[in-house]
C-alpha cells in the first residue's frame, strides 16, 4: 500500500495530479482544495489512501492526516464512494464536514456535488460516533488531530516507500510515537526520518 509520497508535480487537472518520484509518475486523485496548493514544477507532499480493485490501482492524495481520515470515514457510508468524499472536502474543511456531522447540519453537506439530501441524513447518522468531535469542537485544527488507529502502520509504510527496511523503519516509528504520542501523521513522519538520519 502507498500511503506517503513526495515529489515533483509534473502534471495537474481539475480532479488529479501527476507525482513525480524520482522519475516515476504517480497519478493521485485529491479534492480541489488540496490541488489548489500545487502548481506544475512545484514540490508535492502528499499523504495517500491506496485502493485496490480488479482493473486499477488508484491513489488519493491528501494535505494532512485530517483530510486523509475524514476521507476514510466518508467511504464507510453506503453511497459514498471516493468522487463523492473528495467532492465534499472541496467544499468543506475536515473539521467543518466533522462540525455538519456532529451538529445535524445536513444541508451543509449538500453543498457539495452528488450529494442529496438523503445521502447527506445518511452520512450524519452513520459517522456521528466515528467522526472525532474534536475537530469540530475547534479544540484541535486539523494538523493536531491525534494519530489515528493504523497510522504506525502507514508510517512505517510511508517510510518503506522511501526505501527504508520495514524492521527499520517499525523501529524508528516506535520512538517516535513514544517520544511524541499526540503528535499527527506529518509530526511522526518528520520525527522517524530524522531517527533514520541520525548518525550512528
Amino acid at each position: 500500500m502507498i500511503a506517503y509520497l513526495r515529489g515533483i508535480c509534473q502534471a495537474l487537472d481539475a480532479e488529479s495530479l501527476v507525482v513525480d518520484v524520482h522519475g516515476v509518475g504517480y497519478l493521485v486523485f485529491c479534492s480541489e482544495r488540496d490541488l489548489a496548493r500545487h502548481h506544475l514544477g512545484g514540490d508535492v507532499e502528499l499523504l495517500v489512501h491506496t485502493v485496490v480493485r480488479e482493473d486499477a490501482l488508484l491513489l488519493y492524495g491528501f494535505a494532512d492526516a485530517a483530510g486523509r481520515d475524514v476521507f476514510r470515514g466518508l467511504l464507510t457510508v453506503p453511497g459514498v464512494g471516493p468522487k463523492g468524499a473528495l467532492a465534499l472536502l472541496s467544499v468543506l474543511t475536515p473539521a467543518e464536514i466533522v462540525a455538519a456531522v456532529h451538529g445535524d447540519r445536513v444541508a451543509q453537506l449538500t453543498r457539495a456535488k452528488g450529494i442529496g439530501k438523503r445521502l447527506a441524513e445518511t452520512i450524519v447518522v452513520k459517522l456521528r460516533d466515528r467522526l472525532a468531535i474534536e475537530l469540530g469542537a475547534g479544540a484541535q485544527t486539523p494538523t493536531q488531530v491525534p494519530v489515528a488507529a493504523g497510522t504506525a502502520r502507514d508510517l512505517v509504510s510511508a517510510l518503506g516507500n522511501l526505501g527504508y527496511k520495514p524492521a527499520v523503519a517499525d523501529a524508528a516509528v516506535d520512538m517516535a510515537l513514544k517520544a511524541n504520542p499526540d503528535a499527527d501523521f506529518d509530526a511522526l513522519l518528520r520525527a522517524s526520518l530524522a531517527l533514520l538520519r541520525r548518525p550512528g
